[in-house]
């Protein structure tokens, strides 16, 4: 009887330069785990409507709801289609000077370093 044998590898016990995981073994076997609403949205969204004459799935639907919303002047719909496409805006934290102008931050700067009031 065969029997598959897993090498037993600690993180970091790798040489440099070689894989974490031998070729072909993962280091995850069981996989990501499971997201059962998640999974079940995206069975859905894969699903082709019934009754749509041009054979368009959920998501298909969705998005295209979602891009006349847009148009229409909804602003939670076009920021929903931008943060799919191009990702979220970084939002500033930690430095109340970020807004500022470049000369004004500079004034703030030389507050900070020299205390004086020029």
């Amino acid at each position: 009887m065969d029997s598959v044998v897993t090498p037993k590898r600690t993180p970091g016990s790798a040489s440099p330069g070689s894989a974490a995981w031998p070729k072909g073994i993962s280091g995850n076997p069981s996989g990501r785990p499971r997201k059962p609403i998640t999974d079940a949205y995206a069975d859905i969204a894969d699903q082709k409507y019934p009754g749509d004459p041009l054979g368009r799935t959920y998501a298909q639907l969705i998005a295209e709801g979602q891009c006349k919303a847009a148009i229409k002047g909804k602003t939670e719909a076009a920021r929903e289609i931008r943060e799919a496409l191009e990702g979220k805006t970084p939002q500033a934290f930690g430095d109340d000077t970020a807004g500022m102008s470049v000369t004004l931050n500079i004034e703030v700067v030389r507050k900070k370093l020299f205390g004086d009031d020029e």
